[in-house]
């Protein structure tokens, strides 16, 4: 049996297909197949991975959540809370001094722009898996404590012969 096998994982679930070259005539044509099979859905999980490494909660921070973070300038003159978030491609952040705020507003204000300005992107993210990965949340990312995406998107095609025994 010789023919070309595409496997890829969205959000822990993994598919794998095999095209033979038998059942589509040719080589060429098992690899075309495979090739529109592994593309077709390509720019919808690229964006799910994108989407959960911006939105999943982790270990790498004292608080869990990203795009939130805390600074300190050199000497201890001045010292804020920065939210981050990406909309339509730009990179955007909004600074809240603990000077003016205190530490706990500052803290609790940049969290709050985080969740508002992500906001959008967590419901796409929710859409997204219910069409490719029927089962995963984008609520279950939001609460789990890993670092990073679990699986994140990752694939390959390749020519696969297998022998049989005479």
């Amino acid at each position: 049996m010789l023919g070309w096998l595409v496997q890829y994982s969205v959000a822990g679930l993994h598919t794998r297909k095999f095209f033979s070259d038998r059942a589509f005539g040719s080589s060429a044509r098992a690899k075309a197949a495979a090739e529109a099979f592994a593309m077709k859905d390509l720019e919808e999980h690229r964006q799910i991975r994108s989407l959960r490494r911006m939105l999943i909660r982790r270990k790498n921070t004292p608080h869990g959540i990203p795009g939130v973070s805390r600074y300190a300038r050199p000497q201890g003159t001045t010292a804020f809370w920065v939210a981050y978030w990406t909309q339509d491609g730009v990179r955007h952040q909004k600074k809240y001094s603990i000077l003016r705020h205190g530490e706990r507003e500052a803290r609790e204000l940049a969290f709050a722009t985080r969740a508002e300005m992500t906001a959008g992107n967590l419901e796409r993210l929710a859409e997204l898996l219910e069409i490719h990965a029927p089962g995963r949340s984008a609520a279950a990312d939001q609460s789990s404590p890993r670092i990073g995406s679990p699986v994140p998107v990752k694939g390959s095609i390749g020519r696969r012969g297998v022998r049989r025994p005479s």
